[in-house]
């Protein structure tokens, strides 16, 4: 009797293990990348929602949007997870007034799981981000930075977080563009190959009986891909930086798809191994919400996986609540950015697909303010000792439509708030930099690198090998009495 009575118990014990070890997990991860301070509506660009667009269900994304699309796919699905993969910060007139304020307050009223830090929360600095980190009421992450010279960030962030999902825990790590200290401010941070980083904390979350593992950050897709090859461990990368639109099938709107979602990714590039990596991304500033459903088993190994990113367009909407709160916001910043500063009588093009491909006219007004801000009229040798000026077209952020020209449009185009500086170069230097403009571009790939010019005149030849892209090169002479183009001479200094 006795020994029946343990057998049966042991018998019920037994299949009850079993069948937690058997029991799948289906997670539902929402993500988000490069939302860059878009808390209203806009229009399909990314740019203000003008009331006739607004009227004629034009208008995306937004806060308010979004608070409702979450709450709704909270309640559908028992398993959920919010990421950010960062680059919240800059963009909009809302940054430049509230900083990192309105970001967090609006972050924690979505009930965000964690973020991940990218580039762009540095670019005013370390002081606004501080502050938002303070603020938030969820872990922000990044692996790959280190803090040693930057006392007041020291404790704010983490490497990765353990999160508890249906019963299960999940690792979520997060990352940051290696290249942070050429693109942005961050001060004494000091910043790690993204790899390495990655890899030394799956290593230390796996040692902990963590099998799932998440990564989310903002290095870019090809920068993605090379993490998903080269690390061992990750499942799921929910990315960004790149502006690429993952989906599957037609999509909602006419913008262009660049890839599947997920994009499956397998280790070291080989498909044999059937050890893969599911790397998401969104496009931008919130148009759409990633939703990817994944499926592991109890080894943590994907055995399904589904979604497609949701356009948060006029049939979401938007969330009353929130939107008062908006609004009460935005009057603050209405306020502050709707003085008139000039006028234009044509549109100024800052876009992607001008400025970083070829010359645009708002980069020529861009450097051509800088050349006239600079101009020494006292030179004795010449018309003036500064006679060019360049600007990188990634600094070009916008552009600005015909008619009265606001202070929120040129913090709009000009958001990074860089400084103009004069400096001697030497006619080699020129031509390196020049070079270096256009090394990675072609018409898929517009990085920003793209120097915008005033007082030169480059012929480029993007058929020729990197390095060797320069046609001709004519520069404004410094020491003529009546400006003119002449030949860039590699000695000379300018």
């Amino acid at each position: 009797m006795v020994v029946w009575r343990s057998s049966t118990a042991f018998l019920l014990v037994f299949s009850v293990i079993i069948g937690q070890l058997v029991t799948p997990l289906e997670i539902t991860i929402m993500h988000t990348n490069d939302v860059h301070a878009r808390f209203e509506q806009f229009d399909e660009n990314g740019g203000k929602c003008s009331m006739e667009e607004a009227e004629s269900n034009q208008c995306y994304g937004g806060v308010a949007r979004r608070v409702t699309k979450v709450a709704e796919i909270r309640a559908e699905h028992r398993n959920t997870l919010l990421l950010d993969g960062g680059d919240q910060f800059q963009g909009t007139q809302w940054f430049y007034h509230y900083e990192g304020d309105a970001t967090a307050h609006f972050m924690n009223l979505l009930g965000y799981d964690a973020m991940a830090i990218s580039n762009h929360e540095f670019d005013i600095g370390i002081d606004p981000l501080v502050s938002f980190l303070q603020k938030v009421h969820f872990p922000v992450l990044s692996c790959n930075i280190d803090a040693r010279d930057e006392p007041y960030m020291q404790g704010l962030y983490m490497k990765s977080v353990v999160v508890e999902v249906g019963g299960e825990k999940i690792g979520i790590i997060g990352f940051t563009y290696s290249r942070t200290p050429i693109v942005s401010n961050p001060g004494k941070m000091i910043f790690e190959d993204e790899i390495s980083a990655i890899q030394r904390e799956i290593d230390t979350l796996t040692s902990a009986g963590i099998n799932k593992i998440i990564a989310t950050g903002n290095s870019g897709y090809d920068v993605e891909i090379e993490i998903a090859k080269k690390t061992r461990g990750l499942d799921v990368i929910a990315g960004g930086n790149s502006f690429k639109f993952l989906y599957n099938g037609k999509p909602p709107t006419n913008d262009v798809v660049t890839g599947p979602y997920p994009t499956i990714v397998y280790r070291n590039g080989d498909k044999r191994t059937g050890d893969s990596v599911l790397l998401v991304q969104d496009p931008t500033f919130g148009k759409y919400l990633g939703f990817l459903q994944v499926t592991f088993d109890d080894q943590g190994k994907v055995t399904h996986y589904n979604g497609n990113p949701i356009l948060l367009d006029h049939t979401v909407k938007e969330d009353p609540d929130t939107l008062a709160e908006v609004m009460e916001w935005g009057d603050e910043v209405r306020a502050a950015s709707n003085s008139v500063i000039g006028e234009t009588y044509v549109l100024l093009d800052g876009e992607r697909h001008s400025c970083r491909l070829h010359e645009c006219n708002l980069g020529n007004l861009i450097t051509d303010a800088m050349l006239a801000a600079s101009l020494n009229r006292e030179d004795e040798k010449g018309w003036s000792d500064v006679s060019m000026a360049i600007i990188n077209s990634g600094a070009i952020r916008a552009s600005i439509d015909e008619g009265v020209i606001l202070n929120r449009d040129v913090t709009e185009v000009l958001p990074f708030m860089s400084t103009v500086d004069v400096v001697e170069l030497s006619g080699r230097h020129v031509m390196e930099a020049l070079e270096h403009s256009v090394e990675s571009m072609d018409k898929v790939r517009l990085p920003g690198f793209f120097l915008q010019v005033s007082g030169m005149r480059v012929n480029y030849g993007l058929d020729k090998d990197p390095g060797h892209r320069v046609v001709s090169v004519k520069v404004l002479c410094d020491d003529c009495k009546i400006p003119h183009f002449v030949p860039l001479e590699m000695g000379k200094i300018l």
